[in-house]
């Protein structure tokens, strides 16, 4: 596999097939140039392996020297999503083998299976080459058909749908957010994003000399404030979102709660406790606008949704983003068959906060009562996981809460991260 280090995107490059199926993976207009130049001078091997699936007993189309991401890939399916390579010599390199191993495992974050092959066996045994490209075939188109939502299936037959909620410090670095975004353009099929953006609103609130107050973790919204956020989530950091994702061959479209009166809400009430919140809204979910989100998603474009809903008279309400997700998610479960997930920059949900590794894969009613019990869970995760019940108590398939990196693998059956069901 070929590779050109290269982090420019250009909205010039002749990406995916109209945004909706992106089999190029973002990659830059250099990379198709050196593609160019690789298919005029292919190996022996490549020559003899191209002939032959070219047309094919699988009946599925093969492109040669095909860019993906920052690679190239000396033949790659869209259709199976599968990468073939063929090593010369100068793979067994130990150094070389190191190499290819990263590279491979970037690869397969977009989803893709890779197989390998030896130059010598193509040219010596290209039966056996044959016969496991057709074995690999069989087990994705196997693993594809049972990942398919049953026709019978309650939960509506608007096929799969990915409501993904990102935030932490994933949303305030730069290069982390870059990063998820690509993966976040990658992921095929209907999908929906939502953001925070918190740090980001707290300095610029700075700059103009609005301090955030706090209560329980729960920022105290009044009118200075509820201007700065609606400016800083359905502005800077929605609009630099949607920009980024145009820039990946994702047709993405900005919205706020009340844009298309998708996610009215009610001012909350002063607590019992007299703490007063300000102009923080609670979802109205039984007045959601969802038929309004189905057309955008029907037509090839993907909801970038800021945490901002309205009270239907004229007023802009900040709103918890796990919330918008998880109500969302529910709303939408009677027509998709939908897997919310909570993407941030730790792994899952941890049984020890200090040890990266202690993720907790799986958690059910009776698991969370027993970490409940057993004080294993830090405050900041409860929240999350309380809004993953409420979810699937409502209808939503499944909950995943994993690290922003893993998301093209969490889409899948083999997730990583906490799956709560």
């Amino acid at each position: 596999m070929a590779i050109v280090e290269s982090e420019d995107f250009s909205n010039n490059s002749p990406l995916g097939d109209g945004g909706r199926y992106n089999m190029f993976y973002g990659a830059d207009p250099i990379i198709f140039e050196k593609a160019e130049e690789l298919r005029a001078r292919m190996t022996q091997a490549e020559e003899i392996l191209w002939n032959i699936i070219k047309i094919n007993e699988w009946h599925l189309k093969f492109r040669r020297q095909h860019p993906v991401s920052r690679f190239i890939a000396d033949f790659y399916c869209h259709n199976v999503k599968l990468v073939i390579e063929l090593d010369g010599g100068y793979h067994e390199n130990k150094d070389v083998k190191i190499y290819d191993e990263a590279r491979e495992d970037e690869i397969k974050r977009f989803g893709i299976t890779v197989l390998r092959f030896k130059n010598e066996e193509v040219l010596n045994n290209t039966e056996d080459v044959l016969n496991k490209i057709g074995n690999t075939i069989n087990k994705i188109k196997m693993f594809a058909k049972t990942a398919e939502p049953s026709n019978n299936s309650p939960l509506g037959d608007g096929g799969k749908l990915f409501v993904i909620k990102i935030g932490g410090n994933v949303i305030d670095k730069e290069s982390a957010l870059d990063s998820f975004l690509k993966t976040f353009a990658a992921v095929e099929g209907k999908k929906i994003l939502i953001h925070g953006g918190g740090k980001i609103a707290t300095k610029i609130g700075e700059q103009l000399g609005i301090k955030s107050n706090y209560v329980n973790g729960r920022r105290i919204t009044d009118a200075d404030t509820i201007d700065l956020v609606t400016m800083v989530y359905g502005g800077l950091v929605n609009k630099k979102v949607v920009a980024k994702l145009q820039s990946l061959n994702c047709n993405a479209i900005g919205l706020t709660g009340a844009d298309a009166n998708i996610i009215p809400a009610v001012k909350r009430p002063i607590t019992k406790d007299g703490i007063d919140f300000g102009f923080v809204g609670d979802v109205d979910n039984k007045q959601l606008a969802i038929g309004n989100l189905q057309l955008l998603l029907d037509a090839g474009l993907m909801p970038i949704i800021a945490p901002l809903t309205h009270d239907g008279k004229g007023q802009m309400l900040n709103t918890n983003a796990d919330t918008v997700a998880s109500s969302l998610a529910v709303a939408l479960s009677k027509s998709y068959d939908v897997r919310l997930i909570y993407c941030f920059e730790k792994k899952g949900v941890l049984e020890n906060v200090e040890d990266e590794n202690s993720v907790i894969t799986l958690i059910t009613k009776d698991i969370y009562q027993q970490l409940l019990n057993e004080n294993k869970l830090f405050d900041g995760i409860l929240p999350k996981i309380d809004n993953a019940f409420d979810a699937i108590n409502s209808g939503v398939k499944e909950v995943l809460i994993g690290d922003a990196n893993d998301l093209l693998q969490n889409v899948t059956n083999e997730t990583k991260g906490t799956l709560i069901k």
